[in-house]
């Protein structure tokens, strides 16, 4: 995310973050530019006229991730970090190099069989104080001792975990290692891009950002025209592994978007984002 900000005292090493309930980080000043948000576009194929003059939404939401992904290396370097559940209200669209600024924290850290969930909470205002987006993120704080050893076969899945007929396809996506580490940026967190990391943490391969499924998963939402306001809940609910291709599909309601999701090869279902509301 461009122009994005952080002090060389509170980068991942500095030790000054906390992981815990309360804790709330220091405000921060985000602004999105054309030519950063093209580049990363780029790695997801998702053309430059998609969102026009105004920022993908996720450029933004991203920032919760990266400052949660700050503070768990500065404080326990030895535990892994995967992005579970994203929750984004925009309440305003925001124009590519408008500065915003961001508050919030962590409202929960608790303990999980495979280690910790950490859910956060942060508000978008602009310079005037107006509201224009409120995310709440959760990710899971791995214990690489409690993870389960990587499967070379995915596990058989219940009849109900396929694509049901209601929804269908838009499009489709292959992710590759060049793409991957691209939009990641090599060394902020080695579950992308580290084959022997991932493995530690129970992977097969290196697996695609949350943020980089995020932005596949509501180009949709803006492929007819832009939206000027939506609530979506997100869930990654399995990895998507560097060298993967994914089906994006979508469902409709009185012709309106509803829902949209990527489907592995295999037909199960790796994310989903369920439209709450949505307004143009």
């Amino acid at each position: 995310m461009a122009t994005q900000h952080i002090p060389e005292e509170r980068r991942p090493g500095s030790g000054n973050y906390e992981v815990r309930a309360g804790y709330r980080f220091p405000q921060e000043t985000l602004i999105v530019d054309e030519a950063e948000q093209s580049r990363l576009h780029a790695f997801c194929d998702i053309p430059r006229e998609r969102w026009g003059d105004r920022v993908d939404p996720t450029f933004l939401a991203r920032y919760t991730i990266r400052v949660i992904g700050n503070a768990l290396f500065s404080c326990h370097p030895d535990r892994g970090y995967v992005h579970m559940v994203h929750r984004v209200r925009q309440e305003a669209p925001v124009s590519l190099d408008e500065p915003i600024l961001v508050d919030g924290g962590f409202v929960a850290v608790d303990p999980v069989p495979r280690g910790w969930m950490m859910k956060g909470r942060f508000e978008y205002r602009r310079r005037n104080g107006d509201l224009v987006m409120v995310v709440e993120p959760e990710a899971l704080m791995a214990d690489p001792t409690r993870m389960p050893p990587p499967r070379s076969k995915p596990a058989a899945q219940p009849e109900s975990d396929t694509a049901p007929s209601a929804f269908t396809v838009i499009g489709r996506k292959q992710f590759t290692p060049e793409n991957v580490v691209g939009y990641s940026g090599k060394g902020r967190n080695p579950v992308h891009d580290d084959p022997e990391h991932a493995q530690k943490m129970g992977f097969r391969a290196p697996i695609t950002a949350g943020n980089q499924l995020i932005n596949v998963l509501i180009e949709p939402l803006a492929m007819e025209r832009r939206p000027e306001r939506f609530d979506i809940d997100v869930r990654l609910r399995r990895p998507v592994f560097w060298d993967e291709a994914v089906t994006v599909e979508g469902t409709r309601e009185d012709g309106q978007l509803t829902a949209t999701r990527l489907v592995k090869p295999d037909g199960r279902v790796a994310s989903d984002c369920t439209i709450l509301s949505l307004s143009y």
